[in-house]
């Protein structure tokens, strides 16, 4: 009885651990991902500052990992004592509950902007990219997939939090 009872906070920490994981990953892929491009007999860098869609994936990256970081914390302080609601009592449970689907969201639009840029960006100009830019598109593909993965631990996360809420 005491394993099960603490197997839904432990599953909890376990998919915030993946979730920042994924999200850290996501944030240095893009901030390391650039196009060399020789223009007028200059080398010119893209990076993900010239574009605001990539700003904003790499904003939400780094605000989802802050707040992950901050819940991993109230869950292991909840799986030290022992508790078996996620946030310590119901009014704790509710509030990670609403804040994990604002963040869950928050990071999907993150993921899917970045991807829906990138896509429409090969499908328009596929034919004349060299391959330094396929391979700085690659790169978002990649970041913007772990955003994605990791908004999908997030929702996973409100529907373990959402259980033990019910028993």
């Amino acid at each position: 009885m005491a394993s099960s009872r603490r197997a839904l906070p432990v599953a909890t920490l376990a998919l915030r651990v993946l979730a920042l994981l994924l999200l850290a990953a996501s944030i240095i892929i893009i901030a390391t991902a650039k196009i060399r491009e020789s223009i007028f007999d200059e080398e010119a860098v893209i990076t993900f500052k010239d574009l605001y869609a990539y700003q904003y994936v790499l904003a939400v990256g780094v605000v989802g990992c802050a707040y992950n970081l901050v819940a991993a914390l109230f869950v292991a302080i909840n799986i030290a004592g022992r508790r078996k609601m996620i946030g310590g009592g119901e009014a704790g449970t509710v509030l990670l509950i609403c804040a994990d689907a604002v963040f869950a969201v928050l990071i999907a639009t993150g993921g899917a902007v970045g991807l829906g840029l990138t896509v429409e960006a090969q499908r328009r100009f596929g034919d004349i990219l060299d391959s330094s830019s396929r391979a700085f598109f690659i790169r978002v593909d990649i970041s913007c997939g772990a955003l994605l993965l990791a908004s999908l631990c997030v929702v996973f996360i409100v529907m373990i939090s959402s259980y033990s809420l019910t028993k």
